[in-house]
């Protein structure tokens, strides 16, 4: 067992005297009238506020947003009241009562960072009646976060934006007990599952086309870039092209994490995780002052878990192991109200099984249905995984100047190194094989090559697995970009501006592994081995030794220039427009050592094969977006965007797969909407359609590239929040989407008029708590969702279909005060509670077909203090 191992399982075996001591640490309540008292002999920092005359709850909402402080009322307070403007540098106080001037209302203060609404009666009457401060439950509009910049390059309500934007806040992880940031994502209307490399990597389709990248505070990452639930703050995700502050994202749209920063208030927790299949998780949140002008944060979360999936053989049943480490320290200083310094840091260890799945079987009329086994049954080996180091610097510069206007500076790196193996599903079997033998040895190689079936596992059950890896992986991300942001007003039209600059410069160094074995002179065919996918007793696995196939160096430049506007061009109108050039350079210095030929057979080369690719690309895209309140809690809007994003060749498993005049990826999107809150703002509800139409899209087939000439997605998607009585939160969301191939650009196929594999038709999540306000019961929660997925093609030929499933997700919840600004969160739940058998994802082959988690019941401990 590594150091590493031993400190993340030292401390799990050690989660419940941490408890016991923390609990043991835990102060005595004291009376609001101290804390008061505390807080004022701390000097109040000024804020920069920029708060429209608006519906007071809309902009009480952007107080909170701007001011970092949770504001809890009876809704019926703020029906029908509008607030007065707020524009400039003031204390959180002080721009809480302009905001509430001439509303009868008033306020009061239940720590640092909480306040109450009061009508001025019930003020008068509060003075008189200060009891102790006890911290109870979670915020009532838990679900709830207006304010995103991913869109614009500056802070806004989304409401205002004639896009589709959605907010997912750090309460819907906490009570859904979310352990990947898939499962996150699954609420936004228009995003679904996809493969993600056997479950190590990040990916998901939206509208109907796969992410390739990441964002992490503004700034790209790989989707191989893990980010662990613990460190998010918030999640971002715009639907539709995003190219114009962005650049080179998928189509479908961007997916910008906001990640947890230091705070001036102190805060703390400890959690614990566990479930029935062996998770154990021990995460570790702080932050607060160390001074006047210096603020932490530390995250740090462990995890030595196991998963139901394992493989199975005649020496015994091989279980999953997951294992990782999180460290994030970040630093903050603020000299002043005008400058924020910002330092993060981030270092992740990570052990992940890939998993690639179950597979098809052809029956005997050649139709494809999944395999029908055991939800459990693992068809790689025990080997089968990925051995990661990740490491992050950032540095945020933001500066105020006095008139309001914010340059914000970024600057990062990101790393990525890793190594993997696997006993890689290959092709079905025609003919019977005798198991236990060992692996495919020369005399048998030719027939067993003549007996392969590429199609899908037969009825024999018999699948043939080469072993192959890739090895000594490393990838760094270098970025920085500047910005200015602010508000003009040119003649009588307010607008707030956006320009902004950015590099981003990546590197990849990359090697391809074949297990080999020597034919003859310098002919070489990959180790093959053949299970039964039907058998527990498959013969043993030996992790088999790698050749260096080919060899990738490339290195990929982008520079980019935005500029974007949103303009309130009457008291009812706004319109956003936004411009951005783009020049793309690729140089890539690849090897081949085993060319790859027929048959799945290499030869050997006597001296490397060079391949040299070098070109440059560039592009201008943009987007325009109008929206119209038609009342004040009606909005309709249309918007047009674009996207782009060039493509070359690669160096593949000792193949050139594509040429090098490949054309650019482009895309185009249209969408009407509307955006609309009834009930003082208790519900809410948007809906879109839209038109996204992408050409040039990069397909591979046998690891060779080729461009469909076109594909279109048609879509509707609707989302709503509900807050009908307080302690009821309610998300739901619904999409349709009309995926199809219009042009597959290969006369020698006839793909047009299919689906592109693995996107459904109807997508479907709810997810609905309640958290008791009053009696016995109060900070007593229960959460119910569903999440429905309908059926999907397996690959673009569509030759078979994944089906159809609904998940139930149930949870419980109890707060436990332990003191002043102290509780305890206990949380029990149960995960797919009908026990659902199910595939959420997969690869655009009948080998590839992902497997869904079966029931699971989990328990969870949190005490923040």
């Amino acid at each position: 067992m590594s150091a590493k191992q031993r400190f993340i399982s030292s401390s799990l075996k050690a989660l419940p005297l941490l408890i016991m001591l923390a609990s043991a640490s835990v102060m005595p309540s004291t009376a609001i009238a101290d804390d008061v008292a505390e807080q004022q002999t701390t000097p109040a920092k000024l804020i920069h506020f920029n708060i429209p005359a608006d519906n007071l709850s809309k902009s009480l909402n952007l107080f909170s947003a701007q001011s970092g402080i949770f504001l809890s009322s009876d809704g019926a307070l703020t029906k029908s009241k509008t607030s007065a403007p707020v524009n400039g540098q003031y204390t959180a106080e002080q721009a809480l009562q302009a905001l509430l001037a001439g509303t009868q209302l008033s306020y009061r203060f239940i720590d640092a960072n909480t306040v109450t609404l009061l009508e001025q009666q019930q003020q008068e009457q509060a003075v008189h009646d200060l009891a102790p401060l006890v911290v109870m439950g979670t915020d009532l509009n838990r679900y709830e976060f207006d304010i995103a910049g991913s869109a614009t390059g500056f802070d806004t309500d989304v409401n205002e934006l004639p896009r589709s934007v959605q907010v997912l806040p750090e309460q819907l992880i906490l009570d859904q007990n979310a352990t990947h940031l898939d499962d996150v994502l699954q609420n936004v209307a228009g995003i679904t599952r996809a493969h993600g490399f056997g479950g190590v990597e990040t990916q998901v389709n939206i509208r109907g086309f796969t992410n390739n990248r990441l964002f992490v505070d503004g700034n790209p990452v790989s989707n191989r870039h893990n980010v662990d639930v613990a460190t998010i703050d918030r999640v971002e995700a715009i639907l539709g092209p995003a190219s114009v502050l962005h650049g080179q994202v998928s189509p479908g749209g961007l997916i910008n994490i906001i990640t947890k920063k230091p705070q001036t208030i102190k805060s703390n927790s400890l959690q614990a995780d566990f479930d029935e299949h062996g998770r154990r998780k021990l995460t570790m949140d702080s932050t607060g002052p160390l001074n006047d002008v210096l603020q932490y944060r530390l995250i740090v979360a462990g995890e030595d878990s196991e998963s139901f999936r394992e493989t199975q053989t005649v020496t015994g049943d091989h279980r999953a192991d997951i294992r990782g480490l999180t460290i994030a320290p970040s630093f903050s200083y603020t000299p002043d109200a005008n400058n924020t310094f910002t330092l993060s840091l981030l270092h992740v260890d990570q052990t992940l099984p890939i998993d690639r799945g179950t597979v098809a079987v052809a029956d005997a009329s050649g139709e494809l249905h999944i395999a029908n086994l055991p939800e459990e049954r693992r068809l790689g080996s025990q080997f089968d995984e990925r051995d990661s180091t990740e490491k992050q610097i950032q540095f945020d510069f933001d500066h105020e100047f006095d008139n309001g206007w914010k340059n914000q500076l970024k600057l990062g790196y990101y790393q990525k190194k890793f190594d993997d193996y696997q006993a890689r599903p290959l092709r079905g079997l025609n003919d019977s094989w005798t198991l236990g033998t060992g692996p495919v040895d020369i005399s048998n190689l030719s027939a067993i090559r003549t007996s392969a079936n590429g199609s899908a596992v037969q009825a024999n059950g018999l699948l043939i697995r080469t072993a192959d890896s890739n090895l000594n992986v490393t990838e760094d991300d270098f970025f920085i970009s500047n910005s200015l942001t602010g508000d003009y007003r040119f003649g009588d039209i307010d607008n707030t501006l956006y320009i902004g600059a950015n590099l981003h410069k990546r590197n990849i160094r990359h090697t391809d592994g074949f297990a080999m074995q020597n034919i003859s002179g310098s002919l070489y065919a990959p180790y093959l081995d053949v299970i039964d996918i039907y058998s527990s007793n498959n013969p043993a696995y030996t992790k088999q030794s790698q050749t260096s196939v080919s060899k990738n160096d490339a290195e990929y430049t982008e520079y980019g220039l935005s500029i974007q506007n949103l303009a309130y061009l009457t008291d009812r109108l706004n319109l956003l427009a936004g411009l951005r050039y783009d020049r793309f350079e690729i140089e890539r210095n690849d090897k081949i050592y085993y060319q790859q030929g027929t048959n799945l057979l290499f030869t050997k080369l006597d001296d490397p094969l060079a391949v040299n690719i070098k070109g440059d690309n560039h592009n201008v895209s943009g987007q325009v977006g109008l929206l119209y309140h038609l009342t004040d809690a009606f909005s309709v809007y249309g918007s047009w965007s674009e996207s782009f994003t060039p493509n070359y060749p690669d160096v593949t498993a000792g193949q050139i797969s594509g040429e090098n005049s490949m054309a650019p990826e482009e895309a185009t999107q249209y969408e009407v909407g509307i955006k609309s809150s009834f009930l003082d703002d208790k519900v809410r509800v948007t809906a879109s359609l839209y038109q996204l139409t992408r050409e040039n899209v990069m397909t591979f087939e046998n690891l060779q590239a080729r461009l469909n000439g076109e594909e279109e997605t048609k879509g509707v998607e609707l989302t709503t929040t509900m807050q009908f009585i307080p302690g009821l939160n309610i998300l739901a969301s619904y999409t349709h989407m009309d995926s199809e191939i219009i042009n597959d650009n290969d006369d020698t196929k006839t793909l047009e008029g299919n689906s592109p594999y693995g996107i459904p038709q109807n997508k479907a999540r709810v997810w609905g708590s309640y958290e008791f306000q009053q009696g016995i019961l109060k900070s007593f929660g229960l959460g119910l969702g569903a999440e429905y997925v309908g059926a999907r093609y397996g690959d673009d030929e569509n030759s078979f279909k994944i089906p159809s499933y609904t998940i139930l997700d149930t949870a419980a919840w109890y707060y436990i005060p332990m003191g002043k600004d102290k509780q305890l969160r206990l949380q029990a739940g149960i995960k797919n509670l009908t026990d659902k058998t199910y595939y959420p994802a997969n690869l655009g082959s009948p080998y590839r077909i992902n497997v869904g988690a079966p029931r699971t019941a989990y328990i969870s401990a949190r005490l923040e203090f």
